[in-house]
């Protein structure tokens, strides 16, 4: 199913081109307003301050007047989450509507980022306790995100929001942070530390495995009630379709903003207090507890280790209206790993990185190579060895994106100067470029229909590719059916049923295990 849903990629991606002259905010609008409401019980509840600020005033001048870019202030700040992308082929680029939409959609992405980051106690991103205005983050507060080792759970039991889960062994460990907040709670399997499809560990060069975990908001989970066992999967009688997020609908059919299912995907290294003592200001970190369960999850354990870890990727899909594929957002640390050059050298801008030797020039690692096996940590969650990965950012986007979001980057960097943050950079953001093709796929969702209709349910993804070197790192590249691409490669996600049905853009499902008897 993968190679014959991408193979028409190029089909579609011309079809895209072809259709762009459809985005606009008038005809999102009316998207908007043919989506079906919520159901009855809302497990997509109305939210009071979605943040729908444009990339640009191009609603308020009208063609063929130029418009201009939204001043990148501190008021962005506090300025909320959006609920949907708010996006127009008007922009700042005249006669290129594919760029001002990518503009508008990495724009939002920062605005994700920003809000998602800010403090779960409503202070101002960058204002917190911590070294550097850290904070525990809105996404670590299980009131707001839960981790998906609290809720596909052993023997397909019922999982309950907010209920922090403190495994037996990790009680003598548990306790408050310094800020006083909980430490986290890490559930170790494969998918902890084995990158997707098992192709590999990520090694930092303190000889550390990266740890990456996946978490889910409210919408997401409500509507997983009842898919978290493979039994409820098979019972499951309808086409599995995530609740969307829109902005409000004014006139004649108004309609509350709702913030949508989102799911997000976190790479860690690992961080000594006192080896790396010179780094806590440049992570944001977080006190955890690391959990191994033992056989079959791990093959050590049941164990729990307390580590200090800081984040290295963010990678966050939300769904929403005007994208039915999901709108894939990717973050790095900016010192994760060097850029390939257009000449194939390696732009070695920095003297230290989190996974590349700058200094190596004699018998270094193969660049993205797999580590050599074994790749079961255990509980010093040190890699055997003297292998560190030697990893280098492949050039997979376009020119002019990399230079559109290098300077969005930028000014949204110097809104959090002095802060962990500013150390925290956009890849880009991918979303669905074929507005006819979007809108087919939503008809068919309102529906209850399957997708296999469409020729190619991603519709278009731009740009074509991306990878985030922490969690794509040996997929990265140009390849069709080979390198990564968000939609591309969560549009084969499947559920537990037999037969297996689409699962809406997400591997979420096929974590779900039995509930024996």
């Amino acid at each position: 199913m993968r190679q014959n849903r991408s193979s028409r990629v190029g089909l579609i991606n011309i079809l895209g081109l072809i259709a762009l002259a459809s985005w606009s905010m008038s005809s999102l609008a009316q998207a908007q307003r043919s989506s079906p409401p919520a159901p009855a019980r809302d497990i997509n509840p109305p939210v009071a301050n979605c943040n729908v600020t444009p990339d640009t005033n191009q609603a308020s001048v009208p063609a063929p007047g130029q418009p201009t870019a939204t001043p990148i202030t501190a008021a962005l700040l506090t300025s909320g989450q959006p609920c949907q992308q708010v996006v127009s082929t008007r922009g700042l680029v005249a006669g290129n509507g594919l760029a001002n939409l990518q503009r508008g959609f990495d724009f939002y992405s920062w605005l994700t980022f920003i809000a998602m980051n800010s403090p779960a106690d409503g202070k101002t991103i960058g204002q917190g306790p911590r070294p550097g205005g850290d904070a525990f983050t809105k996404w670590e507060d299980l009131a707001n995100f839960r981790p998906l080792g609290d809720v596909m759970l052993a023997k397909g039991a019922k999982p309950t929001w907010g209920e922090r889960i403190v495994p037996k062994e990790c009680k003598s460990l548990d306790g408050k942070s310094s800020d006083g907040r909980n430490k986290i709670i890490f559930h170790l399997g494969e998918e902890a530390f084995n990158q997707p499809f098992k192709t590999g560990p990520l090694i930092d060069q303190d000889g550390n495995f990266a740890l990456f975990d996946i978490l889910m908001n409210r919408p997401m989970y409500d509507f997983i009630n009842g898919l978290y066992s493979k039994q409820g999967q098979q019972n499951f009688k309808r086409p599995i379709r995530f609740p969307p997020g829109n902005n409000p609908v004014t006139g004649d059919t108004p309609e509350p903003g709702r913030m949508g299912a989102i799911m997000l995907k976190v790479s860690y290294r690992i961080l000594d207090p006192e080896k790396n003592k010179d780094l806590i200001d440049k992570f944001h970190t977080s006190d955890a507890l690391i959990y191994f369960p033992g056989p079959p999850a791990t093959k050590t354990g049941p164990a729990c280790v307390e580590k200090k870890l800081g984040l290295v990727g963010f990678h966050v899909g939300h769904k929403t209206r005007g994208a039915p594929q999901w709108v894939w957002t990717s973050f790095e640390h900016v010192s994760n790993v060097p850029d390939a050059a257009t000449d194939g050298s390696i732009e070695k801008k920095l003297d230290r990185y989190n996974f590349f030797n700058a200094k190596c020039t004699n018998d270094c690692p193969a660049v993205n190579d797999t580590p050599p096996q074994p790749w079961d940590p255990d509980t010093s969650l040190k890699f055997q060895g003297p292998y560190r990965s030697q990893v280098v950012r492949t050039r997979m986007l376009p020119g002019p994106v990399i230079d559109e979001v290098a300077k969005l980057n930028e000014a949204f960097q110097s809104l959090v100067q002095g802060t962990v943050w500013e150390n925290y950079m956009l890849l880009t953001t991918q979303w669905p470029s074929s507005f006819n093709c979007v809108q087919e796929v939503q008809k068919l969702e309102n529906a209850g229909k399957d997708l296999m209709t469409v020729v190619d349910p991603t519709c278009a993804p731009a740009p074509t590719y991306l990878a985030n070197t922490t969690l794509e790192t040996y997929s990265q590249g140009r390849i069709p059916l080979a390198s990564s691409s968000c939609m591309a490669c969560h549009g084969n996600a499947t559920t537990q049923h037999v037969p297996a049905t689409a699962s809406d853009f997400t591997f979420i499902l096929e974590k779900a295990q039995s509930a024996r008897r």
